[in-house]
């Protein structure tokens, strides 16, 4: 692992209090002599990260680790990623999140992405998976530069489909809010419980729902063209152009293999356009 700074002034000195644990990474990826070098700022608690990889070049690759076994009622998470001038990254994460069931506090995830300008960031995790009778709490921010681009997905599963539990109590609440230039572009809010889920206003009684957004100055209409004409194997997925720089795309069904393959297969067309490099896939995902 990368040594990391460690407030312990935060911390009792296991990194866990008796709420939960009370975690937070900040890094952040700068640009010397035509390489992207990742800088730990500050951790506190069990989140971590592997070193880096280079499998292209500058770009630099970095896994995030999740505490050990999961997140539970009280865990309260925070990740601050600073992409400076110039710099190249993505993120991913070796294995899926794990929301396990509460005793009755919520646990809550904050990530922020600030993103300058001749920048790039891709944030292409694993899936989240919420345990029956789980609460979390999501809140996503996203602040780029005008001329900076952005590509993250999120893939969440309530439930346990293949246990054959659903996910008939708890509450998840996801926050997911994109500034260009100080400007609000995206602002997403989603309240999933059982109800929720079965409403055909909310996720018409599937358990998979996926969001992929792209920011981009180099999206044009050639682009938006290829992409729509990519299938998900099952369930409902399209892309929408929210504007000329921003597209979402949307995945809602009961499998979370064909909500990755879809997204993966829609940045392998993407990325060469809209980030200017030919997909390469994270040697994780192989694993």
């Amino acid at each position: 692992m990368i040594p990391i700074t460690c407030d312990s002034s935060v911390l009792s000195t296991d990194g866990c209090q008796d709420e939960g644990w009370q975690a937070a990474l900040k890094l952040s990826l700068q640009k010397i002599a035509g390489k992207t070098y990742l800088i730990p700022q500050q951790r506190i608690g069990p989140l971590t990260v592997q070193r880096p990889f280079y499998p292209e070049g500058e770009v630099c690759h970095v896994y995030v680790l999740h505490p050990p076994g999961g997140v539970v009622g009280g865990d309260q998470l925070k990740l601050d990623i600073d992409v400076r001038p110039g710099a190249q990254g993505l993120i991913t994460m070796p294995g899926a999140g794990k929301f396990y069931r509460s005793a009755g506090k919520t646990a809550s995830l904050q990530q922020t992405f600030n993103v300058s300008g001749n920048a790039a960031l891709e944030f292409l995790p694993l899936e989240n998976i919420y345990f029956p009778a789980a609460e979390f709490s999501s809140k996503i921010l996203v602040n780029l530069d005008e001329d900076a681009k952005f590509a993250g997905w999120e893939i969440h599963c309530f439930g346990l489909p293949a246990n054959g539990e659903d996910f008939i109590t708890g509450k998840v609440l996801l926050n997911t809010e994109l500034r260009v230039g100080g400007r609000l572009l995206i602002h997403d809010r989603l309240k999933i419980d059982s109800l929720e889920q079965a409403r055909r206003c909310g996720l018409r009684g599937s358990r998979i729902y996926g969001s992929f957004i792209i920011y981009s100055r180099a999206i044009n209409e050639s682009l938006l063209k290829s992409l729509r004409f990519l299938r998900a194997e099952s369930g409902i997925a399209g892309i929408s152009r929210v504007e000329s720089e921003l597209i979402v795309a949307r995945y809602l069904g009961n499998s979370t293999e064909h909500a990755q393959a879809y997204f993966r297969g829609l940045w392998q067309v993407l990325r060469p356009v809209a980030l200017g490099r030919d997909a390469c896939v994270p040697r994780i995902w192989n694993t």
